[in-house]
């Protein structure tokens, strides 16, 4: 017997949405009288976020119930989603933020690329789109800070190379009422949409399926580093320029970032010009670096949480050091630094970059 494409998306999502079902049965069974040890439960108290870091329990408190589900993603006040550009610090800000006590913000879900398939006509018609989204990012966030990037001891390491740990923090987890909830994929995002600008409609339909606020993170590096480290990772020479001394002369490659970076820049422009100052905050990589306390505060203040003083302790404790700097390791012609300052002319937020400032 043959299927169409249709049904057998319709199937796969019934079966997930079954799943979701048994597994939060699994959990009210496993944490129930006499079933061994319990994972940390849902719930409003204010313990301490030490739980999630000092015992062997899963940090996460996914909903043990469907009615705790819907009481927990109803409470939610806003979607966050990263745009940007990549090796811009994205991660970085992700992690800080999925730290936070009431903010849900999973590694690189790719809300934009994976929309299609929430647009199954069953899933549609049973209003649980909201959900099911909501859940699979919550579920993402807790297998990542239990074995993934931003576990205290990674199994797995989504690069290969950089653990995003907030120790004693509430990454993968919430203390009592989740009030955001996103998706970290800055890079990503842009791109997608600068190549297929028809997913614009994704941000209209997103919004309207939700019905609350849509805000974006727009996370900026000096420009002559981003395009740089593209070029170094380009041709896997990251390490090798290290010394301070070494330098990579790749002009046709140079070029060519060069081009793509101001293609994402006028797609980031677009977002701005389409949702407004209210809706889009952007984040100079830098100030997180060099003025930690200050950039979380305005962040927090964007995304309307509070930002106590634990949390802003951890984060200064983790946002330390100095900008990375690359452009010195990449040969630039003279030409091609000034067709970098015509471009960003353009665009208010790059105004405060140039070659030769030490951010």
């Amino acid at each position: 017997m043959r299927l169409s494409l249709k049904s057998s998306k319709s199937l796969l999502l019934r079966f997930g949405i079954m799943i979701l079902v048994l597994l939060a049965a699994g959990r009210y069974l496993w944490n129930g009288p006499g079933a061994g040890p319990s994972f940390p439960e849902y719930s409003t108290s204010n313990q301490s976020s030490s739980v999630f870091q000092d015992s062997h329990c899963i940090p996460g408190s996914l909903p043990d119930s469907l009615t705790k589900l819907y009481e927990l993603y109803d409470d939610v006040e806003t979607f966050v989603m990263f745009i940007g550009y990549p090796r811009s610090s994205h991660s970085l800000v992700g992690s800080i933020l999925d730290a936070h006590p009431e903010i849900i913000i999973p590694h690189e879900y790719h809300i934009v690329e994976q929309w299609s398939i929430y647009q199954d006509d069953a899933l549609r018609n049973s209003g649980m789109q909201k959900y099911v989204l909501f859940y699979n990012l919550h579920s993402l966030s807790t297998w990542q800070a239990s074995f993934g990037s931003r576990a205290r001891k990674p199994v797995f390491l989504d690069d290969g190379i950089y653990s995003y740990n907030v120790p004693g923090t509430w990454q993968g987890s919430f203390n009592g009422k989740l009030k955001v909830i996103g998706d970290k994929k800055g890079g990503g995002t842009t791109m997608e949409l600068t190549e297929k600008p028809e997913k614009f409609a994704i941000l209209t339909e997103l919004n309207e399926t939700l019905d609350i606020p849509l805000k974006f993170l727009h996370v900026i590096r000096n420009p002559f580093d981003v395009i740089s480290t593209w070029v170094l990772r380009l041709f896997n020479v990251r390490r090798q320029v290290n010394d301070g001394k070494t330098q990579i002369d790749k002009p046709a490659a140079l070029d060519n970032a060069i081009k793509s970076f101001f293609e994402l820049i006028e797609t980031n422009e677009r977002i701005k010009q389409l949702y407004g100052d209210q809706a889009v905050l952007d984040i100079l990589s830098h100030e997180l670096i060099l003025k930690p306390r200050e950039t979380m505060e305005t962040i927090c203040l964007f995304l309307r949480v509070k930002c106590n003083e634990d949390y802003l302790h951890q984060a200064e404790n983790i946002l330390f050091g100095k900008p990375s700097i690359t452009r010195t390791t990449v040969v630039w012609t003279e030409e091609q630094k000034q067709r970098v300052y015509n471009e960003m002319k353009k665009y208010s937020f790059l105004q405060s970059f140039n070659f030769d400032e030490t951010y």
